[in-house]
C-alpha cells in the first residue's frame, strides 16, 4: 500500500495544536513569529502561515496586530481508552419479499432514462420542486382520473419516497390528533402517528369506526390490508357520512388497487366524496423495481391551501431523475402497458401459489385467505406449535414473513419466489406442520 504523503504545514499544524492541547505553550503566551520559525525549522514562511491560519480557523491562536499569534484558552478533553462494542445492524434482502426479473422491463425503463439524459438533461442541473416535478404530477393526475375517477388539479399532487415521507408532511400541516383504523394495523403508517403523539383507535368493522369520534381515518378500502379484501358500498357511504359529519378526513390508501384476481376494480372512496373529506394516497412501490421509490398524495383543498403557505419548508426526497424517467415512462404509455402485462403475470403467479398451498395442507393444519389479490397470502395455523415451525422453517431459508398479533396467523410475502420454486419452497416449509 502506498504511503500518504502528509503536507509539511498539517505536520507543523498537528505539533503546534498538541502543545497548546497538553498546555506546552500556555494560554495568553505568544508564539514564535513567522520569520523566525521558518528560519530555525528551514522552511518557508508560506508553509508556517498555513499552518498557523488553520490554527486561527480552529480557535487555537489568534492574531494581534503588532503582537503576534497569542494562544487561546483550549481545554483538553480527555478521549476514553474503551472502545464501545457497536451491535452492526444486520439487514438482510428477502428473496420472497422483492420482484422477480420478469416482472418489470428493465430494457424500455432504461430506454427512457436515456432520453432524460439525451433531451432533458438541462433539467438535471436544476433544483428539485418540493411538490414533485409537474411533468410526473400531470401525468399522475391524468391516470388516476382515467383508473380511479380521481379528478383533481396537479398542484394538489405532491410527490414523495414513500408513503411514510408523504403522511409526515400531511401531519405537519394539520393540527389533528387522532386516528382510527381497521385492525391489523398497518404498522409503517401508523408508527409516523405515533411519532406526532397521536392517539390510535383500532376498530375491528366500519360500524364500530362510525360511533367514535376521530380526525382521521386511515384504510385502503379497495384492497384491505392484509386480507385484500373490498369495503362494500354500504361501508363506503357509512365512513363518508362520519367523515362530513365529524369534520373528519378518509386518508385513502389506494396501493395495489389494479390487483384483483377475480373481480374488476372497485371505484375510490374520493371518487364518491368528490375529495371533499377524502385524502387520496397511491404508489409505484409494487409495479415499478423497488429500487425507485415515487408515492404521492393528493390533498383536499383547504389542506392545499395550508401547504401552499409552506410548501418550500419540505424538501423533495425523490430524484429529478427518477420524476422525469417515470413521468416520460407513463407520458409514452409504456407504463400503462406494463401494469396490464404483470397483471397477467401476477395472476399466473397467485394460482401457482393456491396449488402448492391446497397440495401441502392435505392434513388441514391449516387456512389460507387473501388469495383474491395481492401478491402475499394470510396464513392461519391451528396451533402455535404449528405456526412457530412454519417462523423457524422462513428464518431458515432467509425469507420475510409478518405475524398478525395475538393470533395464530401470518402475512407471507411470495412476489420474489420464481414460479418454478413455488412448489419445492411451500413444501419445505410446511415440512410437518
Amino acid at each position: 500500500m502506498a504511503k500518504i504523503s502528509i503536507p509539511l504545514y498539517h505536520r507543523l499544524y498537528e505539533d503546534v495544536k498538541e502543545k497548546i492541547l497538553h498546555n506546552e505553550y500556555k494560554k495568553n503566551s505568544r508564539l514564535e513569529s513567522v520569520r523566525s520559525l521558518a528560519k530555525r525549522l528551514d522552511i518557508s514562511t508560506t508553509t508556517v502561515e498555513k499552518a498557523y491560519n488553520q490554527l486561527m480557523v480552529e480557535g487555537f491562536i489568534k492574531s494581534i496586530p503588532r503582537s503576534g499569534y497569542i494562544v487561546m484558552d483550549v481545554h483538553s478533553v480527555e478521549k476514553s481508552q474503551v472502545r464501545s462494542y457497536l451491535d452492526p445492524i444486520d439487514f438482510k434482502q428477502s428473496e420472497n419479499n422483492k420482484l422477480t426479473t420478469d416482472l418489470f422491463d428493465i430494457k424500455s425503463y432504461k430506454s427512457t432514462v436515456n432520453k432524460v439524459f439525451n433531451y432533458q438533461s438541462d433539467k438535471l442541473y436544476t433544483s428539485l420542486d418540493p411538490r414533485g416535478e409537474e411533468e410526473l404530477r400531470e401525468e399522475i393526475r391524468k391516470y388516476i382520473l382515467k383508473e380511479r375517477d380521481v379528478k383533481c388539479d396537479v398542484n394538489q399532487i405532491i410527490i414523495g419516497p414513500g408513503i411514510q415521507a408523504l403522511l409526515n408532511i400531511l401531519l405537519s400541516i394539520s393540527n389533528k390528533k387522532s386516528v382510527t383504523f381497521l385492525q391489523p394495523e398497518f404498522t409503517k403508517a401508523m408508527h409516523i402517528f405515533r411519532s406526532f403523539n397521536y392517539t390510535l383507535k383500532p376498530r375491528k368493522t366500519t360500524t364500530e369506526i362510525a360511533r367514535l369520534k376521530a380526525d382521521f381515518l386511515y384504510i385502503s378500502p379497495s384492497n384491505i390490508y392484509p386480507t385484500g379484501e373490498i369495503l362494500k358500498a354500504q361501508e363506503r357511504n357509512k365512513i363518508i357520512k362520519w367523515a362530513q359529519e365529524n369534520n373528519s378526513y378518509i386518508i385513502e390508501d389506494d396501493y395495489n388497487f389494479f390487483i384483483r384476481y377475480n373481480s374488476y376494480t372497485v371505484p375510490s372512496i374520493h371518487s364518491y366524496d368528490g375529495g371533499k373529506n377524502v385524502i387520496y394516497i397511491g404508489s409505484f412501490s409494487k409495479t415499478i423495481i423497488p429500487s425507485v421509490r415515487v408515492s404521492y398524495i393528493v390533498l383536499p383543498i383547504p389542506l392545499y391551501n395550508i401547504y401552499k403557505e409552506c410548501y418550500s419548508n419540505f424538501s423533495q426526497g425523490v430524484s429529478k431523475l427518477d420524476q422525469l424517467s417515470l413521468g416520460l415512462f407513463m407520458k409514452e404509455g409504456l407504463y400503462q402497458r406494463h401494469v396490464k402485462k404483470l397483471y397477467n403475470m401476477y395472476k399466473e403467479k397467485n394460482s401457482i401459489m393456491i396449488n402448492a398451498l391446497n397440495r401441502s395442507n392435505k392434513k388441514k393444519k391449516f387456512k389460507f385467505r387473501g388469495t383474491d389479490s395481492n401478491l402475499h397470502v394470510v396464513l392461519d395455523f391451528k396451533n402455535k406449535l404449528s405456526l412457530n415451525s412454519f417462523i423457524r422453517n422462513c428464518n431458515r431459508y432467509y425469507l420475510d414473513y409478518e405475524i398478525i398479533d395475538n393470533s395464530n396467523s401470518v402475512i407471507f410475502p411470495y412476489s420474489g419466489i420464481e414460479n418454478s420454486d413455488v412448489s419445492r419452497l411451500i413444501k419445505n416449509l410446511l415440512y410437518n406442520i
